[in-house]
């Protein structure tokens, strides 16, 4: 969403008092009695009363700092107004040793031009010294670079996190399996809607759920062999939008055939995404594109309404039979840890911070985050991961406050993130996660992914507003084809050209980088 963001006037006196700053107020680098280095961390809270910091009352971060050898003082912000938090701390100047990004806003993307924070693109990648970060993958380290410099730790999100719940059992009942290729998904939702899926005798369920939110459009369009995003033309020599590509009219095409066809929901461009649940609860549709995750939800929330409901999940799609599948992926981070200079003031203590991450990482440490301690928070029964139960037999959560928010300090990055076994609390929480290590192999990168647009920062959200809207009516059938095509060329002339142009100019800057360092 950094994108989208539109630069007001008062944006534009924030963002230059956050480049300013207001005197050195930073935190500093300095150690314990122990000789253990003290480090400030920043980071967004999500419980109500995150753990405490304080080792002599809480003995799950003592453990974690004895397993890292450092002094950890953590300052949680609300996630509720995190993004201002930032903004105000880069103002004022008053910077942890480590600070959580949550996105690349217009003022993230400045400070990092303007020096605020450390490069470390080359250094968190020495093996030596970095055994867990320098396996980063970096490809993402690329999506979430600022022209083409890497400003801090990702944290990782899962490339293959997208993909599609459905009513496992209604494919069973047909005798079909998962969907494949565009025409197998375009089978499945026309028998879910004539074939009796639920065997009640009546028709009174549908295929695809859909909602407002059109993101799941643009995954059909790449599953039909669109670009994600953008997508780098042969013919031309640039980068160019998805929806420049025939490829994408293909997908739209699929989208308006299930439609005309009520092999989806008729009001899914009026329907809030806050009742996307409903239908596929409720039995009347059974497939929902969105993440992977949603299945695992859906499989709990379904079990009360209906014992014998069964949620599967798939990701990747292919065009056509024969054809390699497609899976529109994630940039694969959620924000990144970054290292104001201000507070780190030699290369000397950026090793040190970055080692403090990297021994986070480690997978004993990790468990300690996610699961506190094995004796008080849990215990190990036949090998496995099990938590303590009170009088009632319910999972005691007591101690569990001694963890809260503790995996916001971690980047999430090694792929080896416990030494535990935890076991699935449900068939469909497996297989969500053997769909997303799937969908990973499938991804469709999105080149312009670490690019950056004036031109979008002023104009995005109304420009964008003109494609969903054309898509929006090409498939209810309110405009023809031309008329879609029409609404393309709106797009170029109220500065679509524009926002393409300044992305294949930063493009061509870093191919030159890179032929420049070779």
């Amino acid at each position: 969403m950094w994108k989208k963001i539109t630069l007001t006037v008062c944006a534009a006196a924030l963002l230059a008092g956050s480049l300013a700053g207001c005197g050195n107020s930073a935190d500093s680098l300095t150690y314990d009695e122990q000789g253990r280095p003290i480090v400030t961390i920043m980071t967004q809270s999500f419980s109500a009363e995150s753990a405490s910091d304080d080792a002599s009352k809480n003995p799950v971060i003592k453990e974690v700092e004895d397993k890292i050898g450092a002094d950890l003082r953590i300052k949680w912000i609300s996630s509720s107004n995190y993004g201002e938090k930032v903004t105000a701390t880069m103002a004022a100047g008053t910077y942890p040793l480590i600070m959580r990004i949550s996105d690349r806003s217009s003022a993230i993307i400045a400070n990092c031009r303007h020096d605020t924070f450390w490069e470390v693109g080359d250094l968190m990648l020495d093996e030596s010294k970095f055994p867990n970060l320098s396996k980063a993958n970096k490809d993402v380290m690329h999506n979430m670079s600022v022209d083409g410099k890497v400003y801090g730790v990702y944290s990782a999100r899962d490339l293959g996190r997208n993909g599609v719940s459905i009513r496992k059992d209604w494919l069973d009942n047909l005798g079909l399996d998962y969907p494949e290729t565009v025409e197998e998904f375009k089978e499945v939702c026309r028998a879910f809607t004539e074939d009796d899926p639920d065997g009640n005798g009546q028709k009174d369920t549908y295929g695809l759920i859909m909602t407002s939110y059109t993101t799941p459009i643009k995954d059909i369009c790449v599953w039909a062999g669109a670009p994600n995003g953008y997508g780098f033309n042969e013919e031309t020599g640039e980068l160019e939008p998805a929806f420049y590509f025939d490829e994408y009219l293909e997908g739209l095409k699929v989208v308006k055939w299930l439609y005309d066809n009520q092999y989806m929901n008729t009001n899914w461009a009026t329907m809030d995404s806050n009742d996307w649940n409903n239908p596929f609860l409720n039995g009347q549709g059974g497939i929902i594109i969105d993440v992977c995750d949603r299945a695992r939800r859906l499989a709990t929330n379904i079990a009360p309404k209906d014992p014998n409901a069964v949620v599967g999940v798939f990701g990747a799609v292919a065009p056509k039979e024969g054809e390699e599948k497609r899976s529109r992926p994630t940039t694969g981070y959620n924000g990144f840890f970054a290292f104001p200079k201000d507070a780190v003031k030699t290369e000397e203590e950026l090793e040190v911070c970055l080692g403090i991450l990297d021994k986070i990482e480690a997978p004993e440490v990790a468990d300690l985050l996610a699961y506190g301690i094995e004796g008080r928070q849990y215990q190990i029964v036949n090998g496995e991961y099990q938590k303590f139960k009170n009088d009632k037999g319910e999972d005691d959560k007591t101690h569990d406050g001694e963890f809260a928010d503790l995996n916001q300090i971690q980047p999430f990055i090694n792929p080896v993130s416990s030494n535990l076994k935890i076991p699935y609390a449900t068939e469909t929480a497996k297989w969500v996660d053997e769909v997303m290590a799937d969908n990973a192999k499938y991804s469709v990168s999105d080149p312009s992914a670490p690019y950056i647009s004036n031109t979008y920062a002023l104009k995005g959200t109304s420009l964008d507003s003109i494609m969903s809207e054309a898509d929006t009516k090409f498939i209810k059938g309110d405009f023809t084809e031309e008329q879609w095509k029409a609404a393309r060329e709106e797009w170029k002339a109220k500065g679509g050209d524009d926002i393409v142009k300044e992305y294949n100019e930063a493009y061509q800057q870093e191919l030159e980088a890179i032929g420049s360092e070779e």
